[in-house]
């Protein structure tokens, strides 16, 4: 079931069909077992505390709205029943979500302002990194990154 439902017409049929898709995947999501709401909480709590200037003490820089947002977007397009991260911050005024199965098994993902996502991966004795552009679908090639570490 995708997080997003597209209406291919514009006939009534469609959009009643479209909204029972939308209704019947927000009960999905609610279920205890799919639930993301312990890392939005996690993430709005990482944001309040790091939304002002020198939150750290050493003048990191502040964590604005539009990353927080961005952030939200990117657990909000994970798949049902994907295992969550921790969410972080970084002096840059970065946000990160982590997946950590041990200390060689992870990945970091850090998120822009303007919706960069750059990750750096440890798998074992490789240590895949990059970046690309996040426009509210994860890009394949990071979910594949992410099922390795949590399947280790």
């Amino acid at each position: 079931m995708s997080r997003t439902t597209k209406i291919n017409g514009f006939s009534e049929a469609d959009q009643i069909v479209a909204d029972a898709s939308h209704r019947n995947y927000r009960r999905f999501t609610e279920l205890e077992t799919f639930t993301k709401q312990p890392a939005y909480e996690e993430l709005w709590e990482r944001w309040q505390e790091c939304k002002e200037p020198n939150w750290d003490g050493y003048a990191a820089l502040p964590v604005e709205q539009e990353t927080y947002n961005k952030a939200w977007r990117l657990l909000e397009a994970l798949p049902l029943g994907f295992p969550l991260p921790s969410a972080g911050a970084e002096p840059d005024g970065n946000l990160t979500l982590e997946w950590y199965r041990h200390p060689r098994w992870t990945v970091s993902v850090s998120i822009s302002p303007d919706g960069t996502l750059h990750y750096a991966a440890l798998l074992g004795t490789e240590d895949p990194r990059g970046s690309c552009p996040f426009f509210d679908d994860i890009p394949e090639s990071l979910l594949f990154l992410i099922r390795r570490v949590i399947r280790a």
